[in-house]
């Protein structure tokens, strides 16, 4: 009895390879999506801090001079903030594409492995009817050869 071979197996090889190859890029995105978000809690502690000292400043009085470098500081990490965001959503179309491509590669694998088992189980009922047509007459030559010697 030879063994099942699916004809499709380097295909579904293959398929399994680019599945797994979107499942690392999603994770890369996502990654890349948290780090950002990093950036952008950073940036604002940044903001309140800067703000806290310069109004902490304030009421003790500060010259001018340096009053302009606090709030050139804050319009900068402002400015920040804002490409962050950008970024951001930048980033965030990347992933729902990357999800997007991993959903249809697994699509394609699976349609692929179902189509292998299927083909697999249909090998087995072939194999399941041709043992039982053997044993079948086997059974009818046993027979035969029973009834055979009797009349003999």
């Amino acid at each position: 009895m030879k063994k099942f071979q699916f004809r499709l197996q380097s295909l579904l090889k293959y398929k399994r390879h680019l599945e797994q190859v979107a499942k690392q890029e999603t994770a890369q995105a996502v990654a890349d999506v948290l780090t950002c978000e990093q950036r952008i809690t950073g940036l604002q502690k940044d903001k309140t801090s800067a703000t806290d000292q310069l109004e902490s400043l304030m009421e003790k009085g500060m010259v001018a001079g340096r009053f302009n470098r606090y709030r050139e500081f804050i319009t900068a990490v402002d400015q920040s903030i804002i490409l962050e965001r950008n970024k951001k959503t930048e980033l965030e179309k990347i992933l729902d594409d990357k999800r997007e491509a991993l959903k249809q590669r697994t699509i394609d694998k699976k349609s692929l492995e179902r189509l292998r088992e299927k083909q697999a189980r249909e090998y087995t009922h072939e194999m399941i009817q041709d043992a039982q047509k053997s044993l079948d007459e086997i059974a009818s030559l046993k027979t035969a050869r029973e009834v055979n010697n009797e009349h003999v």
